[in-house]
């Protein structure tokens, strides 16, 4: 009969800790990560609910949907600040420039351009934005989430790769047109800050399609 020696017995020790450490630690990061793409699931499909639900009940009067939405849009959509944290973490593999792109790009609308000039919440634009953005992250969260479980419904999976050939469209075009219709206001406001929005409006719809399509097709 072999008796295991002290020193086998110690490295044994220290496997089945470490063996621990990382299932632990796998449970929490993919724990945090489903409670993380749920909830964002449910903010955004919560502002597309009333989104809809808005429109039908006035009847498709447009001008009243940041009254009814604005505020909670604006508080979701900065949510996904996390997003860059998660990604400088290593939390998630994904690379960091595309990320920081896309989620300034909507930051800059919400707060500098809805946020800062009212005027421009009651065009059209303001609402084909927001249903834009809310149906394509809601099957994005929806798609990240099962993913870490390790489902992938056919419907999300289609829904995913399908729906972005028409919501990308709607949703920069939206963007673009609610920067331009801000332009007339900033130009009172600052002058470099109209400058800017000049320089974000010539730039970031092929930018972000770039971007957008690159993270599409590898994440």
């Amino acid at each position: 009969m072999v008796v295991p020696s002290k020193k086998t017995k110690k490295s044994s020790g220290k496997t089945l800790i470490n063996a621990l450490l990382f299932v632990m630690h796998f449970l929490v990061k993919n724990g945090y990560l489903v409670l993380y793409n749920a909830v964002s699931w449910v903010g955004w499909t919560y502002v597309l609910a009333q989104t809809v639900s808005e429109l039908a009940k006035n009847q498709g009067d447009y001008t009243k949907s940041y009254d009814n939405i604005g505020v909670i849009l604006k508080w979701v959509q900065t949510t996904a600040l996390l997003e860059v944290l998660h990604v400088v973490t290593g939390l998630v593999k994904s690379p960091i420039m595309t990320t920081i792109i896309q989620v300034t790009s909507r930051l800059f609308l919400v707060w500098g351009v809805v946020d800062l000039f009212p005027e421009v919440r009651t065009h059209l634009a303001f609402t084909t934005m927001t249903i834009a953005w809310s149906v394509t992250e809601s099957i994005r969260y929806a798609y990240y989430g099962f993913s870490l479980l390790n489902i992938q419904p056919a419907l999300i999976l289609w829904a995913r790769y399908t729906f972005f050939f028409i919501l990308y469209p709607l949703g920069a075009g939206s963007e673009a047109i609610l920067v331009y219709q801000s332009l007339a206001y900033s130009k009172g406001y600052n002058h470099t800050y109209y400058l800017v929005e000049i320089f974000a409006l010539l730039t970031y719809p092929p930018g972000e399609l770039l971007v957008v399509l690159l993270h599409v097709l590898l994440f």
